[in-house]
């Protein structure tokens, strides 16, 4: 029917002509079928292409609505991520102070137990130095001491040794008149 003697080169899609036979006058029975399945057909592609592009919109909104969605998320996680970055970089700011902070503490402690190191042992080596002093001290009042005991012991002993030559003097002179 497409390509019929009436209609050359004519399809149901296009439309059908609507031009009457001039021989008959009146359009034919078949003739007017054919229009009104031409119409018919020209209806339903005409409804065809209404719900494609019904379906192409709805379709296209669905896409426009999930964008938007997907936009409004990304902004949100984007948020998010920016808030997590900024609380990481205070961290890792704090932990940075805390190192710090604790090499100056390390620095100042390690300071003062070389100080304190350093007071013991002069400390040490003063009390080192008084004992020694003190040893020398001693030793040396307890020679004074020996050497005026050794004094007093010969004087006593020349004492003893006079008085003993005194009384064997006497005793002699005693007997020499006895």
């Amino acid at each position: 029917v497409r390509n019929s003697p009436e209609f050359p080169g004519s399809s149901p899609s296009l439309g059908a002509s609507r031009t009457m036979n001039p021989i008959d006058g009146a359009a034919s029975p078949s003739k007017l079928r054919m229009r009104q399945l031409s119409d018919k057909l020209s209806g339903l592609q005409a409804g065809l292409e209404e719900e494609k592009q019904a379906r192409r919109d709805a379709v296209e909104m669905k896409l426009k609505v999930l964008d938007e969605r997907l936009a409004r998320a990304q902004i949100s996680e984007g948020t998010k991520f920016k808030l997590l970055k900024d609380q990481i970089a205070k961290l890792q700011e704090g932990l940075a102070t805390e190192r710090v902070s604790r090499e100056i503490v390390d620095e100042r402690k390690t300071k003062e137990l070389r100080l304190v190191e350093s007071s013991v042992n002069l400390d040490l080596n003063v009390e080192k130095q008084a004992r020694k002093d003190g040893e020398a001290k001693l030793l040396k009042a307890i020679d004074e001491r020996v050497f005026a005991l050794r004094l007093d012991l010969a004087k006593e002993k020349k004492t003893r040794e006079e008085a003993e030559e005194a009384q064997a003097r006497a005793m002699a002179e005693e007997i020499g008149r006895l």
